[in-house]
């Protein structure tokens, strides 16, 4: 599967538990572009802190030039691309937290850097 509002499928989370605790961890304001641009490079970490990968762009809306996407290069060692919703992350002290677990991050579709996000793909992204 995607990154999605049903991370918790198959497992005992509801996707309304992952909401709220994105809401909480990120608190009232959600981050500003230049924000987000400083997280790349980042260690991105899962729900439960598990290392997902780094942080290797902010993908935004061409409409509103607000942060949409974050691309995360999974594994040490050339691994795969996919991108995670940002309107869920939260950062701080050189790491970027996700609430979905890293097993449905692996599952998503890769994404090759610097491809156009189509409607298409993102709503395979979405599902």
């Amino acid at each position: 599967m995607v990154p999605s509002r049903d991370a918790g499928k198959g497992s005992d989370s509801r996707p309304e538990d992952s909401q709220m605790i994105a809401a909480e961890l990120r608190g009232s304001d959600k981050p500003s572009l230049n924000e987000a641009l400083g997280w790349i490079g980042s260690r991105v970490d899962d729900i439960y802190g598990a290392n997902v990968g780094r942080l290797e762009d902010v993908w935004i809306d061409p409409g509103t030039g607000a942060p949409r996407w974050l691309l995360v290069k999974e594994g040490r060692f050339g691994g795969r691309t996919t991108l995670i919703p940002f309107e869920d992350a939260t950062a701080g002290a050189g790491h970027v937290w996700v609430p979905y677990e890293r097993e449905i991050v692996r599952q998503a579709p890769e994404i090759e850097p610097g491809a156009p996000l189509t409607h298409h793909v993102e709503a395979s992204l979405r599902s």
